[in-house]
């Protein structure tokens, strides 16, 4: 059995997926998910990057740096046409392009006031960090966004006020200093002129997206490199959740019936949609024609067969789903994956290695209680990996009984916006001006986020001061999880994934039974009765009770003494919890 290698850079030639381009276009079109990947993947060398499912992050990378380029262009221009006049002792014309810039901000508050809009509109998937944005975002706005009708007027009256001032001050100043005016005329030009030019730059960029054979840089940056690796790496360093005695932990006012609690270890690969909830246990008893033999005769006293056997079993078996042909072909990639907890590699390095080797991997897949976490994962992309399907299995072999317990995870399609450039009319020339003259109506948002240039320069700093890698060595308070993971962020929430749902599922119940079935039939070939697994991977198999996330619904159940079960009320239908690892 090999180890999974990282393909060197050079030689990752193939097509970019669909699910590439699509995060790709996202950080021109969207500046919050851009400057996500920048803050937590490009000038974060300190954590590592969480698992790449079905697209590549080094191309990512690169685009999110254009994009911010091409942003911090136009700012430095708006801030530079104010400052630049003032040091050029033409201080009349700093003010009037002063005022100008200002009043296009007015404008932007005006509309803002005028549409009451309190709510702040996202796309992306909702999270404990993104609530506590929004909670900022509606504080910040309730500032300037009154609540009533007769606020709202007050406010636009004052907002025209405001403006009335600054026109009066500009035509004051234009009749006094003409020639200033006329300055001031030239260097507004000059902002539309930039405005016009990062817009269609930014469409040219989208439509390479689209068509280029492949997205991926002839050479890699020392960071991108680094991202390279880890993004395919066998270890996964995974964040545990806060204990509850720790400072800044949440409390949990609501059971979470499910093995991981409300946050995934499986950084990368998206939401949990189902699991054995608890693993199968079978004992590894001979298979003999008397089952009421006592235990000590159909027990084997030691385990015929090591873990990391039947994983190699099931791997092969998972491998020749490739072999089909392609009508009825369900392409499957199977690999290898560790996870290791941040606060144990904090303890021991040891626990992520340079090099894992075929003898670290078995030693690790036969150790129970190892503090690496190893399992079998099988994914499967579908639509270009837009929507990427994940099954992880655990095995183990302890107390002469084999533990089996599994995960799947799904990853749904990316915003619209993302994908917006495909569609018809969203690509070619005339698309290149539609976005400059789009990008010239955004100048008042512009104006108004012009000091986040200072969010670009700390970037710029911290990405040419920083090594490119700080996990390989061990530092002081400094944790290396995987905290974000891009595609994560972008994913639809699956409780709003529709027609794909029988698709993904199918997927994943192929799998499952196809690994059911092999490990029961090496089982055989080891001298094992698996009549009990055979019961259980059939009770699996046509359940009707699955764990999709967080929609647990458990009914037919009484707790506590002299309870009984009635009848519901309303019988629920549909699926949701494989429980008790196969029993429901």
């Amino acid at each position: 059995m090999a180890a999974p290698s990282v393909p060197p850079a050079k030689d990752s030639g193939v097509e970019p997926t669909a699910a590439t381009r699509h995060l790709c276009a996202g950080p021109y079109v969207d500046e919050h998910f851009r400057d996500l990947v920048i803050d937590k993947v490009c000038t974060s060398p300190h954590r590592r990057v969480a698992p790449s499912y079905g697209f590549d992050i080094v191309p990512v990378m690169r685009h999110a740096w254009r994009a911010a380029a091409l942003t911090a262009v136009l700012r430095v221009t708006l801030l530079g046409s104010v400052i630049a006049p003032a040091c050029a002792d033409a201080l009349p014309t700093s003010v009037l392009v002063a005022c100008g810039l200002a009043l296009l901000w007015l404008l932007r508050l005006a509309l803002l006031i005028h549409r009451g809009d309190r709510e702040p509109r996202t796309d992306r998937k909702p999270g404990l960090r993104n609530k506590e944005r929004q909670d900022r975002h509606r504080r910040r706005l309730r500032r300037i966004l009154p609540r009533r009708q007769s606020e709202k007027s007050q406010a636009l009256q004052r907002v025209a006020g405001t403006a009335l001032g600054l026109v009066t001050t500009g035509l004051a100043i234009g009749l006094i200093h003409p020639h200033h005016a006329a300055t001031a005329l030239g260097v507004g030009a000059n902002i539309v002129l930039m405005c016009l030019a990062v817009g269609a730059m930014r469409q040219l960029q989208l439509n390479r997206i689209l068509r280029a054979p492949t997205l991926r840089p002839d050479r890699l940056t020392p960071r991108q490199r680094v991202a390279d690796v880890q993004q395919k790496a066998v270890h996964t360093v995974y964040r545990r959740p806060c204990h509850n005695q720790d400072k800044g932990a949440a409390d949990d006012d609501v059971a979470v019936f499910t093995l991981f609690g409300k946050e995934s270890p499986f950084i990368g690969a998206g939401e949990i949609v189902y699991q054995w909830n608890p693993p199968m246990s079978v004992q590894l008893l001979r298979p003999v024609e008397d089952d009421d033999a006592p235990l000590h005769e159909r027990e084997h006293p030691v385990p015929p067969f090591h873990a990391h056997e039947l994983v190699e079993h099931l791997r092969e078996a998972v491998r020749l789903l490739n072999t089909d042909s392609h009508d009825v072909r369900l392409p499957a990639q199977v690999r290898d994956r560790v996870y290791v907890s941040e606060t144990d590699v904090a303890t021991d390095r040891s626990l992520l290695p340079r090099k894992l080797t075929d003898v670290d991997l078995r030693e690790i897949i036969n150790t129970p209680g190892s503090r690496g976490h190893h399992f079998l994962e099988v994914t499967t992309p579908l639509e270009g990996a837009e929507y990427v399907a994940t099954v992880l299995l655990h095995v183990s072999v302890r107390g002469r009984t084999l533990i089996i317990s599994t995960a799947a995870c799904v990853l749904a399609h990316t915003p619209r916006s993302f994908q917006r450039t495909a569609e018809f009319g969203q690509h070619g020339v005339v698309a290149v001006v539609w976005a400059a003259f789009r990008e010239l109506s955004a100048l008042p948002r512009h104006v108004q986020h012009s000091w986040r240039i200072i969010w670009y320069l700390r970037a710029l700093i911290k990405a040419a001061v920083l090594p490119p890698d700080l996990t390989s060595t061990p530092i002081r308070n400094v944790l290396i999880g995987s905290r974000v993971s891009i595609r994560e962020q972008s994913a639809q929430a699956w409780s709003k994934v529709q027609l794909e749902k029988t698709d993904i599922l199918g997927r994943m119940k192929t799998i499952e039974q196809r690994l059911l079935r092999a490990a029961g039939d090496f089982l055989l070939t080891k001298d094992v009765d698996a009549s009990e697994f055979n019961n259980r991977a059939l009770k699996i198999i046509n359940s009707g009770i699955f764990n999709f996330g967080d929609n647990n619904t458990i009914s037919n159940n009484a707790i506590g003494d002299a309870a009984q079960v009635g009848a519901p009320a309303h019988p629920a239908t549909g699926t949701d919890n494989a429980s008790d690892g196969g029993t429901p």
